[in-house]
């Protein structure tokens, strides 16, 4: 039996299973409420470590569950990417080709740690067959607290993996050979990925603002799909996305989506998730929908190298590394060593014993163990308020990616514009959602679909969306209104 643990920002889910070949089979289903403001899309705030692991200790003991754990985490502190490489069979060869790959790829990290796994072979060139791998990179740090997390519960962690790629890869055989669109919600994160003839081709991570089962949710989610195929045209795919997929909403939010999506997107088919043949349930087979991300961690690859198994051989490595220097002294120096260190100590002897002597006294001192004791808790109330102070910094930096247009923005909406002879009037910009309104307007329309194309690619952007061409008689132009949302991340200009 395998146990698959997901943390979210609201909750804990657990999946007791097995996996045979391609079949995963499920025995058990868990859902707890995350302990509360103690985890930010992937990062513990503060000290809130205890919480969570009180936590585990009651699901574990209420479950009566045993082994250990496969953990999915989506977070900005563990990154995975899907690449191609040569065949190799070995796996620390492997593990060494990818490492060089990606050496200059993850300079934010401090101390990143870097691990891979196999998804299978690219068979598309058959001279020259790839193997594709998921390489997952985190921040040591990250790693580490849940490490910590896990063995305070009385737990094992077996690996450390990210949720998207596992339930890209498990997904993929809901839809067929179709070019489709799967999106899965997870509370206010909406994961899309875009599959073309039944392979992946792409994925995109955004906060979601609105209600479910609004209106208002239906037409952001609406402004997400017009977006992925704004992206497909650009990037010139051969065939047409005919479906989407959802994953983390109720049949009654997918039914509201299927009747607004049905005169909005008429050309795709709208469907909810529906657990294919290869996945077993001993009950709940409607569940698939809620716990995409554990049960995708109940089929990980064997093959590979985890950034939890990187982690134990860097401090392996170390210990190792210390050995073989301390062996590798020649006997006859460290003979030598040893008589000079004989000789020192029989002149010292006498010295040393009466300042050993000074010193008992001096620790014995009542002021003096007085002091170490105001001295010990100064540092333990340092080391707290350092964790808070950090859980604070995590939180502000969420906080202060607030969009706000500047100076810079429009410049940069400016120069796209320019590049393709199109004019462009700026109309309004809303604060509460940080949404521009454009219009742009030239006498060749295909000049405006390349202006909007570059937009898309611009990462201050969240999302682009736009409305439908009219013709201006007066100066003979087409015109067309362009809603263009900040992304979070967006620079600040300064003072």
């Amino acid at each position: 039996m395998s146990v698959s643990v997901f943390f979210s920002n609201k909750s804990i889910q657990v999946v007791v299973g097995s996996s045979k070949g391609k079949h995963i089979y499920i025995d058990k289903l868990i859902d707890a409420p995350m302990p509360e403001n103690s985890i930010l899309n992937g990062v513990v705030i503060g000290d809130s470590g205890e919480a969570i692991t009180a936590k585990l200790k009651e699901i574990w003991a209420a479950n009566k569950l045993k082994g250990e754990v496969d953990l999915i985490i989506n977070s900005p502190q563990l990154i995975s990417n899907r690449v191609d490489m040569p065949v190799i069979n070995k796996v620390n060869k492997a593990t060494e080709y990818l490492a060089k790959q990606a050496s200059d790829e993850f300079g934010r990290f401090e101390t990143p740690i870097k691990g891979w796994y196999l998804i299978g072979m690219d068979t598309t060139n058959k001279q020259d067959k790839k193997q594709l791998v998921v390489t997952e990179v985190a921040e040591r740090k990250f790693l580490e607290t849940y490490i910590k997390i896990f063995a305070d519960a009385g737990i094992t962690l077996a690996s450390v993996h990210d949720g998207v790629n596992l339930a890209t890869q498990m997904l993929s055989t809901c839809i067929g050979g179709s070019t489709a669109i799967y999106m899965i919600r997870d509370a206010q994160m909406l994961v899309t990925i875009l599959y073309e003839n039944g392979k992946y081709y792409y994925n995109t991570l955004k906060r979601l603002f609105q209600q479910p089962g609004t209106e208002e949710f239906a037409q952001e989610i609406r402004s997400n799909i017009s977006g992925i195929k704004q992206f497909a045209t650009s990037k010139h795919l051969t065939t047409t996305i005919t479906d989407v997929y959802f994953a983390g909403m109720n049949p009654d939010e997918v039914g509201m989506l299927q009747n607004y999506l049905r005169d909005a997107e008429p050309d795709i088919s709208v469907h909810g998730t529906v657990a294919p043949s290869h996945i077993h349930f001993r009950k709940w087979n409607d569940k698939l929908n809620s716990f995409v991300y554990p049960i995708s961690g109940l089929m990980i690859p064997k093959t590979g190298f985890t950034v939890l198994k990187a982690i134990k051989q860097t401090e392996k490595g170390y210990t190792q590394k210390k050995a073989v220097a301390q062996k590798s002294v020649p006997a006859v120096i460290l003979a030598a060593a040893l008589l000079l260190v004989t000789l020192f100590m029989l002149v010292v002897r006498l010295h040393t014993a009466s300042r050993l002597r000074e010193l008992e006294s001096y620790n014995s001192r009542p002021d003096v163990l007085q002091a170490v004791m105001e001295y010990d808790d100064a540092i333990r109330q340092s080391t707290s308020l350092g964790e808070q102070q950090g859980g604070l910094d995590t939180l502000r930096a969420y906080l202060d990616s607030y969009p706000i247009p500047d100076s810079s923005i429009n410049n940069a909406i400016s120069n796209v514009a320019d590049k393709y002879s199109v004019n462009i009037e700026f109309n309004s910009y809303d604060a509460g959602s940080g949404v521009f309104s454009i219009t742009a307007s030239s006498p060749i329309v295909e000049n405006i679909n390349k202006f909007i194309a570059d937009l898309l690619y611009m990462d201050i952007f969240e999302d682009v969306d736009y409305t439908g061409y009219s013709w201006n008689e007066s100066d003979e132009t087409w015109s067309i209104k362009v809603i263009c949302t900040l992304s979070g991340q967006s620079e600040k200009e300064e003072d």
